[in-house]
Protein backbone atom coordinates (compact mmCIF):
# COMPACT_ATOMS: atom_id res chain seq x y z
CA UNK A 1 0.00 0.00 0.00
CA UNK A 2 2.70 2.56 -0.88
CA UNK A 3 1.59 6.13 -1.45
CA UNK A 4 -0.60 8.70 0.25
CA UNK A 5 -2.59 8.13 3.43
CA UNK A 6 -4.42 9.93 6.22
CA UNK A 7 -4.22 9.83 10.00
CA UNK A 8 -7.11 11.01 12.18
CA UNK A 9 -7.25 11.70 15.91
CA UNK A 10 -10.86 10.80 16.50
CA UNK A 11 -11.14 11.09 20.30
CA UNK A 12 -14.39 12.52 21.68
CA UNK A 13 -14.14 13.88 25.21
CA UNK A 14 -14.25 11.37 28.04
CA UNK A 15 -17.57 12.86 29.18
CA UNK A 16 -19.10 12.45 25.70
CA UNK A 17 -18.20 8.92 24.63
CA UNK A 18 -21.83 8.70 23.44
CA UNK A 19 -20.77 10.89 20.47
CA UNK A 20 -19.37 7.75 18.86
CA UNK A 21 -22.92 6.75 17.89
CA UNK A 22 -23.10 9.81 15.61
CA UNK A 23 -19.97 9.03 13.62
CA UNK A 24 -20.86 8.85 9.92
CA UNK A 25 -18.74 5.95 8.67
CA UNK A 26 -19.87 6.14 5.04
CA UNK A 27 -19.19 9.87 4.77
CA UNK A 28 -15.79 9.34 6.40
CA UNK A 29 -14.79 6.50 4.09
CA UNK A 30 -16.11 8.39 1.07
CA UNK A 31 -13.94 11.37 2.00
CA UNK A 32 -10.85 9.16 2.10
CA UNK A 33 -11.73 7.67 -1.28
CA UNK A 34 -12.24 11.15 -2.79
CA UNK A 35 -8.74 12.08 -1.61
CA UNK A 36 -7.36 8.86 -3.16
CA UNK A 37 -5.95 7.63 0.15
CA UNK A 38 -4.27 4.24 0.15
CA UNK A 39 -4.27 3.88 3.95
CA UNK A 40 -5.69 5.28 7.18
CA UNK A 41 -4.11 5.48 10.65
CA UNK A 42 -6.97 5.47 13.18
CA UNK A 43 -6.59 6.27 16.89
CA UNK A 44 -8.17 3.65 19.14
CA UNK A 45 -7.38 5.98 22.04
CA UNK A 46 -4.61 8.00 23.59
CA UNK A 47 -3.88 8.86 27.19
CA UNK A 48 -7.18 9.65 28.93
CA UNK A 49 -8.30 6.04 29.37
CA UNK A 50 -11.01 6.24 26.72
CA UNK A 51 -11.03 3.95 23.66
CA UNK A 52 -13.42 3.95 20.73
CA UNK A 53 -13.79 0.17 20.68
CA UNK A 54 -14.62 -2.55 23.22
CA UNK A 55 -11.75 -4.76 24.43
CA UNK A 56 -12.63 -7.87 26.42
CA UNK A 57 -9.10 -8.36 27.73
CA UNK A 58 -8.99 -4.82 29.10
CA UNK A 59 -12.43 -5.21 30.66
CA UNK A 60 -11.32 -8.42 32.42
CA UNK A 61 -8.11 -6.82 33.69
CA UNK A 62 -9.75 -3.53 34.72
CA UNK A 63 -13.55 -3.97 34.97
CA UNK A 64 -14.15 -0.42 36.21
CA UNK A 65 -12.76 1.04 32.99
CA UNK A 66 -15.48 -0.44 30.78
CA UNK A 67 -17.58 2.72 31.09
CA UNK A 68 -15.05 4.48 28.87
CA UNK A 69 -15.80 2.25 25.89
CA UNK A 70 -18.81 2.67 23.57
CA UNK A 71 -21.07 -0.27 22.66
CA UNK A 72 -20.49 0.54 19.00
CA UNK A 73 -17.42 -1.09 17.41
CA UNK A 74 -16.43 1.89 15.29
CA UNK A 75 -13.06 0.56 14.03
CA UNK A 76 -14.79 -2.59 12.75
CA UNK A 77 -17.33 -0.53 10.79
CA UNK A 78 -14.59 1.75 9.46
CA UNK A 79 -12.39 -1.22 8.52
CA UNK A 80 -15.20 -2.85 6.55
CA UNK A 81 -16.03 0.41 4.77
CA UNK A 82 -12.38 0.92 3.88
CA UNK A 83 -11.94 -2.65 2.64
CA UNK A 84 -14.81 -2.09 0.23
CA UNK A 85 -12.88 0.88 -1.17
CA UNK A 86 -9.42 -0.75 -1.24
CA UNK A 87 -8.06 1.39 1.61
CA UNK A 88 -5.86 -0.20 4.30
CA UNK A 89 -6.53 0.33 8.02
CA UNK A 90 -3.66 0.89 10.46
CA UNK A 91 -4.55 1.04 14.16
CA UNK A 92 -2.98 3.60 16.49
CA UNK A 93 -2.32 2.90 20.17
CA UNK A 94 0.09 4.35 22.74
CA UNK A 95 2.92 1.98 23.63
CA UNK A 96 2.16 2.54 27.32
CA UNK A 97 -0.92 2.63 29.55
CA UNK A 98 -2.97 5.87 29.42
CA UNK A 99 -0.77 8.32 31.27
CA UNK A 100 -3.65 10.61 32.33
CA UNK A 101 -5.67 7.78 33.92
CA UNK A 102 -3.93 6.85 37.23
CA UNK A 103 -6.44 4.11 38.04
CA UNK A 104 -5.94 2.36 34.72
CA UNK A 105 -2.16 2.73 34.93
CA UNK A 106 -2.16 1.11 38.37
CA UNK A 107 -4.48 -1.65 37.23
CA UNK A 108 -2.25 -2.45 34.25
CA UNK A 109 0.93 -2.24 36.32
CA UNK A 110 2.52 0.63 34.41
CA UNK A 111 4.59 3.66 35.44
CA UNK A 112 5.59 6.89 33.68
CA UNK A 113 6.31 6.43 29.99
CA UNK A 114 9.70 8.05 30.62
CA UNK A 115 10.67 5.08 32.82
CA UNK A 116 11.29 1.47 31.74
CA UNK A 117 8.06 -0.53 31.38
CA UNK A 118 7.56 -3.18 34.10
CA UNK A 119 7.35 -6.81 32.95
CA UNK A 120 3.87 -7.09 34.47
CA UNK A 121 2.69 -4.22 32.29
CA UNK A 122 4.19 -5.69 29.10
CA UNK A 123 2.28 -8.91 29.75
CA UNK A 124 -1.00 -7.09 30.48
CA UNK A 125 -0.72 -4.67 27.57
CA UNK A 126 0.16 -7.49 25.19
CA UNK A 127 -3.11 -9.20 26.08
CA UNK A 128 -4.98 -5.96 25.30
CA UNK A 129 -3.19 -5.60 21.96
CA UNK A 130 -3.88 -9.25 21.13
CA UNK A 131 -7.59 -8.80 21.78
CA UNK A 132 -7.83 -5.95 19.25
CA UNK A 133 -5.48 -7.72 16.82
CA UNK A 134 -7.67 -10.80 16.75
CA UNK A 135 -10.91 -8.80 16.75
CA UNK A 136 -9.96 -6.97 13.55
CA UNK A 137 -7.86 -9.72 11.94
CA UNK A 138 -7.14 -9.05 8.25
CA UNK A 139 -9.02 -5.73 8.41
CA UNK A 140 -6.07 -4.32 10.37
CA UNK A 141 -3.11 -4.03 8.02
CA UNK A 142 -0.85 -2.55 10.67
CA UNK A 143 -0.20 -0.99 14.07
CA UNK A 144 1.32 2.42 14.84
CA UNK A 145 2.48 2.51 18.48
CA UNK A 146 3.14 5.97 19.92
CA UNK A 147 5.39 7.06 22.78
CA UNK A 148 8.06 4.36 22.55
CA UNK A 149 10.36 6.53 24.63
CA UNK A 150 11.91 4.01 27.00
CA UNK A 151 12.28 0.33 26.18
CA UNK A 152 15.08 -0.45 28.63
CA UNK A 153 14.69 -3.70 30.47
CA UNK A 154 12.21 -5.34 28.10
CA UNK A 155 13.38 -8.94 27.88
CA UNK A 156 13.56 -10.93 24.67
CA UNK A 157 10.56 -12.90 25.92
CA UNK A 158 8.70 -9.66 26.60
CA UNK A 159 9.31 -8.39 23.09
CA UNK A 160 8.26 -11.73 21.66
CA UNK A 161 5.00 -11.60 23.60
CA UNK A 162 4.25 -8.04 22.51
CA UNK A 163 5.24 -8.54 18.88
CA UNK A 164 3.26 -11.78 18.62
CA UNK A 165 0.24 -9.92 19.99
CA UNK A 166 0.61 -7.18 17.37
CA UNK A 167 0.80 -9.77 14.58
CA UNK A 168 -2.01 -11.95 15.89
CA UNK A 169 -4.76 -12.32 13.33
CA UNK A 170 -2.59 -11.09 10.43
CA UNK A 171 1.07 -12.07 10.42
CA UNK A 172 2.26 -9.63 7.75
CA UNK A 173 1.15 -6.36 9.35
CA UNK A 174 3.02 -3.07 9.15
CA UNK A 175 4.40 -2.37 12.65
CA UNK A 176 5.69 1.10 13.60
CA UNK A 177 6.98 2.14 17.04
CA UNK A 178 7.34 5.90 17.44
CA UNK A 179 10.34 7.10 19.47
CA UNK A 180 9.62 10.78 18.82
CA UNK A 181 9.47 13.53 16.24
CA UNK A 182 12.10 14.88 13.91
CA UNK A 183 15.03 14.03 11.69
CA UNK A 184 16.94 12.10 14.34
CA UNK A 185 14.06 9.86 15.41
CA UNK A 186 11.46 9.48 12.66
CA UNK A 187 13.36 6.58 11.09
CA UNK A 188 14.51 4.72 14.21
CA UNK A 189 13.90 1.02 14.73
CA UNK A 190 12.58 0.87 18.29
CA UNK A 191 11.33 -2.72 18.43
CA UNK A 192 12.68 -6.02 17.07
CA UNK A 193 9.55 -6.60 14.99
CA UNK A 194 9.28 -3.06 13.60
CA UNK A 195 9.17 -2.97 9.80
CA UNK A 196 7.81 0.54 9.10
CA UNK A 197 9.29 3.91 10.03
CA UNK A 198 7.13 5.77 12.54
CA UNK A 199 7.81 8.80 10.38
CA UNK A 200 6.75 11.64 12.70
CA UNK A 201 8.07 14.89 11.20
CA UNK A 202 6.42 18.19 12.18
CA UNK A 203 8.36 20.27 9.63
CA UNK A 204 9.33 18.00 6.75
CA UNK A 205 12.24 19.17 4.60
CA UNK A 206 11.56 20.32 1.06
CA UNK A 207 12.97 17.02 -0.20
CA UNK A 208 13.59 13.73 1.56
CA UNK A 209 17.03 12.19 1.58
CA UNK A 210 17.30 8.49 0.66
CA UNK A 211 15.65 6.36 3.36
CA UNK A 212 18.07 6.31 6.35
CA UNK A 213 16.82 2.95 7.61
CA UNK A 214 16.18 -0.65 6.63
CA UNK A 215 12.53 -0.03 7.52
CA UNK A 216 9.87 0.83 4.95
CA UNK A 217 10.01 4.57 4.34
CA UNK A 218 7.30 6.66 5.98
CA UNK A 219 6.72 10.34 6.75
CA UNK A 220 3.81 11.47 8.95
CA UNK A 221 2.97 15.15 9.45
CA UNK A 222 -0.13 17.21 10.31
CA UNK A 223 -1.79 19.21 7.55
CA UNK A 224 -2.59 21.97 10.07
CA UNK A 225 -0.28 23.42 12.76
CA UNK A 226 -0.93 20.55 15.19
CA UNK A 227 -2.48 17.10 15.43
CA UNK A 228 -6.21 17.06 14.76
CA UNK A 229 -6.53 20.86 14.88
CA UNK A 230 -9.19 22.53 12.75
CA UNK A 231 -7.19 25.28 11.07
CA UNK A 232 -5.92 26.40 7.69
CA UNK A 233 -3.52 24.01 5.90
CA UNK A 234 0.21 24.62 6.31
CA UNK A 235 1.12 23.22 2.90
CA UNK A 236 0.33 23.88 -0.74
CA UNK A 237 -0.95 21.26 -3.16
CA UNK A 238 2.44 21.30 -4.91
CA UNK A 239 4.31 20.56 -1.67
CA UNK A 240 2.00 17.63 -0.96
CA UNK A 241 2.32 16.40 -4.53
CA UNK A 242 6.11 16.45 -4.33
CA UNK A 243 6.25 14.60 -1.00
CA UNK A 244 3.76 11.96 -2.12
CA UNK A 245 5.80 11.44 -5.27
CA UNK A 246 9.05 11.06 -3.31
CA UNK A 247 7.43 8.55 -0.98
CA UNK A 248 6.24 6.51 -3.95
CA UNK A 249 9.72 6.53 -5.48
CA UNK A 250 11.02 5.21 -2.14
CA UNK A 251 8.24 2.56 -2.20
CA UNK A 252 7.00 4.06 1.03
CA UNK A 253 4.21 6.05 2.62
CA UNK A 254 3.39 9.72 3.13
CA UNK A 255 0.66 10.31 5.73
CA UNK A 256 -1.19 13.54 6.54
CA UNK A 257 -2.89 13.98 9.90
CA UNK A 258 -6.23 15.68 9.17
CA UNK A 259 -8.94 16.97 11.54
CA UNK A 260 -12.54 15.74 11.61
CA UNK A 261 -15.74 17.40 12.72
CA UNK A 262 -17.86 15.80 15.45
CA UNK A 263 -19.67 13.57 12.97
CA UNK A 264 -16.54 12.16 11.38
CA UNK A 265 -16.38 14.33 8.29
CA UNK A 266 -13.28 15.94 6.85
CA UNK A 267 -13.28 19.69 6.32
CA UNK A 268 -14.31 20.50 2.71
CA UNK A 269 -11.40 22.90 2.11
CA UNK A 270 -8.92 20.22 3.24
CA UNK A 271 -10.50 17.61 0.98
CA UNK A 272 -10.32 19.97 -2.00
CA UNK A 273 -6.63 20.68 -1.36
CA UNK A 274 -5.68 17.02 -1.06
CA UNK A 275 -7.76 16.03 -4.09
CA UNK A 276 -5.79 18.61 -6.06
CA UNK A 277 -2.51 17.17 -4.77
CA UNK A 278 -3.42 13.56 -5.57
CA UNK A 279 -5.15 14.17 -8.92
CA UNK A 280 -3.80 11.94 -11.66
CA UNK A 281 -2.20 13.78 -14.53
CA UNK A 282 -3.97 13.35 -17.88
Amino acid sequence: MPGFGVMVHYLPDKQSIAQVKNFDVEAFASGLAQMRASHLILTLGQNNGQYISPNSALEVLCPGAARNRPPRDLPLEIGEALRARGIALILYLPFRAPQADPALMKCLGDVSEQEPPPARFIAAWSSVIRDWSERYGPLAKGWWFDGTYNTQGISAAGWETLCDAARSGAANRWLAFNAGEGQARFSLKSAPCQNLMAGEYMQPPAHFAPPPSELVFHVLTPLTPSWGREAAPRFTAQQLRDWIGEARVARGLFTLDMPLDNNGRFLPAHVALVKSATARKP
